[in-house]
């Protein structure tokens, strides 16, 4: 629950997206692993719609729009490590 609570807290916040989208869409896809056999759709699942949004918000630099990105990327530790972006 920690973890989950620390995806979301750097989700709104808009720093490290492509960490927390890593994390957060292993978190879901295990989350939808843990419920086989499925009952409904297997590919319309919700967690692998919001693993893939997740990607998304990853890839179109969500977090320099709308949150603190932008300066989150001009830390020095974020520069040494830009995985850290």
């Amino acid at each position: 629950m920690i973890g989950l609570a620390g995806i979301g807290t750097a989700l709104i916040l808009g720093a490290g997206m492509r960490i927390v989208a890593a994390a957060g869409g292993l978190l879901l896809v295990l989350m939808w692993a843990a419920e086989l056999p499925l009952a409904s759709n297997p590919l319309i699942d919700e967690h692998i719609v919001y693993a893939i949004v997740l990607v998304g918000l990853a890839l179109a630099g969500a977090g320099d729009t709308l949150g603190i990105g932008r300066w989150w990327s001009t830390r020095l530790l974020v520069r040494r490590y830009p995985i850290l972006k």
